[in-house]
């Protein structure tokens, strides 16, 4: 019996641990400010993620042959990832309004911002439903 009890809490333990590291850190953003201070190979590591994952992943309301998700493959193609924070830093530049919070919504717009044209070209490439 004492044993089945250690098991049982054991098994929570991870979870319990889990519940607070996901809460610790939901309630802290990375600020365009931390971002902007952090060394170029980690910023160059997190925009690409985020770039792998817009290109990877269809956007919510998107729908087959997702031509928004075809649109940044295309540009994120021939994309460097310096060239991709450059971009970045200049969205955040030309909008400081929107640079004064999370850094993920910034990078998000200057993705679509950098990529508009090619997102528009897979559009217009698609067959009307």
């Amino acid at each position: 019996m004492i044993r089945a009890m250690a098991s049982g809490k054991l098994s929570k333990l991870p979870i319990i641990a889990l519940w607070c590291f996901a809460t610790s850190s939901a309630a802290t953003e990375l600020t365009y400010k931390e971002f902007k201070a952090a060394p170029e190979a980690w910023k160059r590591g997190f925009v690409a993620g985020i770039s792998r994952y817009m290109s990877t992943v269809a956007q919510p309301d998107e729908e087959p042959p997702y031509p928004v998700r075809t649109g940044f493959q295309r540009c994120f193609a021939a994309a460097a990832e310096a060239d991709l924070v450059h971009r970045v830093d200049a969205y955040a530049a030309a909008n400081p309004a929107a640079s004064g919070g999370p850094v993920i919504p910034v990078i998000i717009r200057a993705m679509f911002d950098l990529c508009r044209s090619d997102i528009a070209k897979a559009s217009r490439a698609t067959p009307p439903r």
